[in-house]
């Protein structure tokens, strides 16, 4: 066994990051960029601030970035007092420092609590020298397979097979495409129009599709004999998981298995869509949006023991590859990556993580993501002892 030295938080701080900029990122393959639309994500109040926490250690921080400002509140008010004096590498000790407050469930509060965990992750391992996958366990194995999320771009642009074409020729373990609104409105033709071509154009390619939640019971229904035609890996997110109609619908889903997870950010949610009968057949968690990679790990043991695989949520995707660096490939096929918002996220860090060949490379050196580009170095506000 190998002991890691004693690390106390001295001190909370946010610092403040530049907004995402608005537009697509540059460098895009044009096969790409053709078909992409402008990202939604500069126009949302939690990229338009952004903040980057950082706990203070002896000599030595742990980061996690981005926070929203309201994100930075809650971890203020409810956590920063209870961090003071906390041993980042006891991990297990965490959930039961003191948090001030009455509020622990919802999104704010999980992102919160995830961000949290996180920044002690990467403490710890700034502080050990170690990896963040050796104090999780040990990697299993080097790189980690990324499937391309093209929910950036438009499924029914006359230059999409293009781009359907060049995600399989770049590696990636597959694709998926978004159900836009015209397209749930234009029904099960409208659908098959678009997507049938982009699976032609895959190939060998492996499929996916992603609801964002826009279908009512009705049109989901109508829409599986598509989807199952389509030969598709998994379905996301049809219609609000968790719901009444989510019930009805994956007992029909036979030949259509459908995915979820990352917006189940309260453990008795993951709970309820794991153990709930036949509610799930593909677990999608996000360690920054539910818990933090202990609990990710944690449900990720229990998807597998169900029969489950994990497709990490990939919104942070530091910690997305370091929790599938800890688990075999048969139990988390691949992560997400998204072509067209990924590389914006990735401008916060002094150096980008990219797939090369459809690969993550799982990272060896301290920390979870790499230092920061913090173009300000006067923090916004802290928390001290």
């Amino acid at each position: 066994m190998v002991l890691i030295p004693k690390t106390v938080i001295h001190a909370v701080r946010a610092w403040r990051l530049e907004p995402q900029p608005p537009g697509l990122p540059d460098g895009l393959p044009p096969q790409i960029a053709d078909a992409a639309v402008a990202p939604a994500g500069p126009a949302w109040a939690e990229h338009r601030a952004r903040f980057a926490l950082e706990l203070v250690g002896d000599g030595v921080s742990g980061w996690h970035a981005p926070i929203s400002a309201a994100v930075w509140q809650i971890i203020s008010d409810d956590h920063a007092a209870g961090l003071i004096g906390h041993d980042a590498t006891q991990h297990r000790r965490l959930p039961y420092r003191k948090v001030t407050g009455r509020h622990r469930a919802g999104a704010h509060a999980r992102a919160a609590t995830s961000a949290v965990e996180l920044a002690c992750w990467d403490l710890a391992s700034a502080a050990s020298g170690r990896s963040v996958p050796d104090l999780l366990g040990g990697a299993v194995r080097a790189s980690i397979p990324a499937y391309a999320s093209a929910l950036g771009l438009d499924p029914a642009h006359p230059g999409a097979p293009a781009a359907a074409a060049w995600m399989t020729g770049a590696g990636f373990w597959g694709q998926k495409w978004p159900l836009t609104k015209e397209l749930i409105s234009g029904g099960p033709t409208a659908v098959a129009a678009a997507l049938v071509p982009l699976r032609e154009a895959a190939g060998d390619g492996r499929f996916m599709v992603d609801g964002l939640g826009r279908c009512r019971l009705d049109d989901a229904i109508r829409l599986l004999p598509v989807l199952a035609d389509l030969k598709i890996v998994f379905a996301e997110e049809l219609l609000p998981p968790g719901s009444s109609s989510w019930a009805r619908l994956q007992s029909m889903a036979v030949s259509v298995p459908l995915a979820a997870g990352e917006h189940a950010v309260d453990t008795h949610e993951q709970a309820r869509l794991l153990l709930g009968r036949r509610e799930l057949d593909v677990w999608q968690p996000d360690p920054g949006w539910s818990g933090g990679l202990a609990q990710a790990i944690r449900t990720t043991d229990l998807a597998a023991d169900l029969g489950l695989s994990t497709f990490p949520h990939g919104a942070h995707l530091p910690a997305a590859v370091a929790l599938a660096a800890v688990n075999c490939r048969d139990r988390v096929p691949a992560v997400e990556y998204h072509l067209t918002v990924e590389p914006l996220r990735q401008q916060i860090y002094a150096t980008s993580q990219t797939a090369s060949d459809g690969q993550l490379a799982v990272r060896t050196d301290p920390g979870l993501a790499g230092p920061l580009a913090l173009a300000d170095r006067q923090a916004f506000a802290e928390v001290i002892a």
